[in-house]
């Protein structure tokens, strides 16, 4: 795997550019407040991998109750989602089609991670899902490939075997504002391998953004129209930025 440095913003986009020409392939992007952390999914962190499916039927019975908008029952595909919307630990990993966004998610709450530079990883979904045995092809959660992969976070007694220890690319299909605005999609982890551990060329790419250059990401990033309310499109979020503005509390 390759590993590059870029202090600006120019840098990155330039890295990108000469690593792959213009519409040659799809790139999805993931940015890390701290390079050090693992390219793993949540669920795969601490201790959840062995409460997995407790936890996923605990939400499902929970959210069934207690939300008026859901998924129809037993559809996989959007319960997994909406735990992932949720902050439940998932197997589903999250990346964006926009430099820009992983960029933000890289940088902004630099002060959380003090002195730890962050990173940009760049996948090839198509190239993973080849290397996977499932073609080139980018398919929807809802496809079977994909939904074969979420058997076991509710039933594992259900699994197939061609699904076990895969991990594959695929879009979103729920209507949700913050996945359109972050031109959000996913990587699918049936497996306890990682995606650093698959043996494909230019599969993945990382490029490191030191700390002391952050911030300047960050204005950069303004320029550009990347900013708070513009990648979480809530009320909340909306508020946080206008109080940063103006300075609240200082």
């Amino acid at each position: 795997m390759k590993e590059y440095i870029a202090n600006n913003l120019r840098e990155l986009i330039s890295i990108v550019n000469d690593l792959y020409p213009r519409g040659k392939y799809y790139l999805w992007y993931r940015g890390h407040l701290n390079a050090q952390w693992e390219l793993v999914p949540s669920v795969q962190r601490g201790s959840y991998a062995a409460n997995e499916q407790h936890m996923a039927i605990d939400f499902y019975m929970r959210a069934s109750v207690a939300l008026k908008e859901k998924p129809p029952p037993h559809y996989l595909p959007g319960w997994v989602a909406l735990m992932q919307h949720y902050g439940l630990p998932t197997r589903l990993l999250d990346w964006s089609k926009s430099l820009l966004v992983a960029t933000f998610f890289a940088t902004y709450r630099y002060e959380d991670q003090p002195g730890k530079d962050g990173c940009i990883w760049i996948l090839r979904p198509g190239q993973l899902n080849l290397a996977e045995g499932l073609g080139d092809c980018i398919s929807p959660m809802d496809s079977p490939s994909i939904t074969e992969l979420l058997v076991s976070v509710f039933d594992s007694g259900a699994e197939r075997k061609e699904a076990k220890d895969k991990i594959y690319a695929c879009y979103p299909v729920e209507n949700n504002m913050r996945i359109y605005v972050q031109q959000a999609a996913f990587t699918v982890h049936n497996s306890k391998r990682k995606l650093t551990d698959i043996k494909s060329d230019d599969l993945l790419i990382k490029v490191v953004i030191p700390y002391d250059a952050k911030k300047e990401y960050l204005e950069e990033l303004k320029i550009c129209g990347i900013t708070l309310k513009s990648v979480y499109p809530d009320a909340d979020h909306i508020a946080e930025e206008i109080k940063a503005f103006y300075n609240y509390g200082k």
